[in-house]
């Protein structure tokens, strides 16, 4: 990532030493600027991409945002980034959603998908300057419209196998999209006409993803098998069926059918008495700026063995009204904090999710070496390999042969062939 962004570096008037290229540890497809040249990209987005030029285009884009001043003056912290970024934001112009890090307030109506601080116009703007940047640097202009494609691919395969499209297609609507699409199209083919070939970089950015963790972190918690399961800090729960999760470093937010949401987090700040905290500190800090009822129904209880307190909270925000369960649990080692949301008619929901609260479980100190995470390794296609092969290789089994195609960028009737580099996505 480094040696890419000093080649596009090198194409600006900027010196080499204003920029800084940080790799995220998220499997969210991310990628995003900063004020004084930081510019961010995640694991997952890593994963997918196919080449170097790939890589450059990302970083091209985001560099154009920050030449034109696109970002907001604000300091420079990987924590609370400006554009956190949805693969829909990413569609919309290699860019956009929400802040990583920034636990969204369930109460703030942010819970329903809206992503913010997306705008068209600087969309537009970037496109020209980021493609131009990547051609300068001897990178195939192409190679955005290519991630684009590709992008768009995945989200589709998202949506289909893994319910996640409501999640990942966030940002501007279809005809906006499209209308980037189209700017970055017409600035590739603007820039390559009469242009010599040029290599890619394929296969040596394949030989450096070698052994590149993929998916969740075993420090922030993995999806097995319908669970959340943290490894490390050995606890479980199980998800309501149906809901699709995504984790952060700061939290677990699982997204179910009508805009009902869990979000699990932590906290070292309860106090002795859960029911105190949970009424008087924790739920006047979720309701401060939104219209809402009286808390009801706090009582303490007991949640896998563990000391709980729970209540439920209505509230109104800009989709109607909703209620909140409030749940706080403390085990031997810290406090963790459910909010499930749900419109306040949709009682089924609130029962699923309490449901699911009520599955909170300690795990054996063995877990840490039972749940193993994903990781990437570089193939190379021999005789006797299939496509069959590696569908089967895949852990993830729902869809396999999909997945190896998306991720390895082989289209309709593609197949691998005898000297290709491939991506194996394997289970230690």
């Amino acid at each position: 990532v480094n040696q890419v962004g000093a080649r596009l570096a090198a194409q600006t008037d900027e010196p080499a030493e204003n920029w800084t290229f940080t790799i995220l540890d998220t499997p969210t497809l991310t990628a995003f600027a900063q004020p004084g040249g930081y510019v961010y990209i995640s694991r997952g987005l890593l994963a997918l991409l196919n080449s170097e030029a790939e890589l450059a285009a990302v970083l091209a884009h985001q560099m154009a945002h920050v030449l034109a001043d696109h970002v907001p003056l604000q300091p420079p912290t990987p924590a609370t980034p400006h554009r956190g970024l949805s693969e829909g934001a990413l569609l919309d112009g290699l860019i956009g959603g929400r802040p990583e890090g920034d636990a969204p307030n369930p109460f703030s109506g942010r819970n329903t998908g809206a992503a913010p601080d997306f705008d068209l116009s600087m969309e537009l703007a970037a496109a020209r300057p980021g493609v131009e940047m990547l051609a300068d640097a001897g990178y195939p202009p192409n190679s955005a419209v290519e991630l684009l494609r590709r992008l768009q691919t995945h989200a589709g395969l998202a949506n289909n196998l893994d319910g996640a499209g409501a999640v990942a297609l966030l940002g501007s609507t279809g005809p906006e999209r499209e209308e980037i699409a189209t700017a970055i199209r017409l600035a590739a083919d603007a820039v390559q006409t009469g242009a010599a070939p040029v290599d890619d970089g394929r296969r040596d950015f394949l030989l450096a993803l070698q052994g590149l963790l993929y998916g969740d972190s075993p420090d922030h918690g993995l999806i097995r098998d319908g669970s959340f399961i943290h490894p490390n800090l050995h606890f479980a729960f199980d998800l309501p069926e149906g809901y699709v999760a995504e984790i952060t470093a700061a939290e677990v937010i699982a997204r179910g059918p009508g805009g009902a949401v869990m979000v699990l987090d932590t906290t070292d700040r309860a106090g002795s008495r859960l029911q105190s905290y949970l009424r008087d500190s924790w739920a006047p800090s979720l309701t401060r700026n939104v219209s809402s009822g009286y808390l009801y129904d706090l009582q303490a209880r007991e949640i896998g063995g563990f000391d709980a307190a729970s209540a439920f909270q209505p509230y109104d925000d800009e989709t109607g009204p909703k209620v909140a369960q409030l749940v706080v649990i403390r085990t031997d080692e810290r406090i963790y904090r459910f909010r499930n949301v749900a419109p306040a008619e949709d009682i089924a929901a609130s029962l699923e999710m309490e449901a699911a609260v009520d599955t909170f479980r300690q795990l054996p100190l063995t877990a840490s070496t039972r749940y193993n995470p994903y990781w990437l390794q570089i193939h190379e296609v021999r005789r006797g390999d299939s496509m069959n092969l590696f569908a089967a290789a895949m852990p993830l089994r729902d869809g396999a042969e999909s997945r190896f195609r998306v991720l390895n960028g082989y289209d309709g009737a593609q197949v691998p062939v005898i000297g290709d580099l491939i991506k194996l996505v394997m289970e230690e």
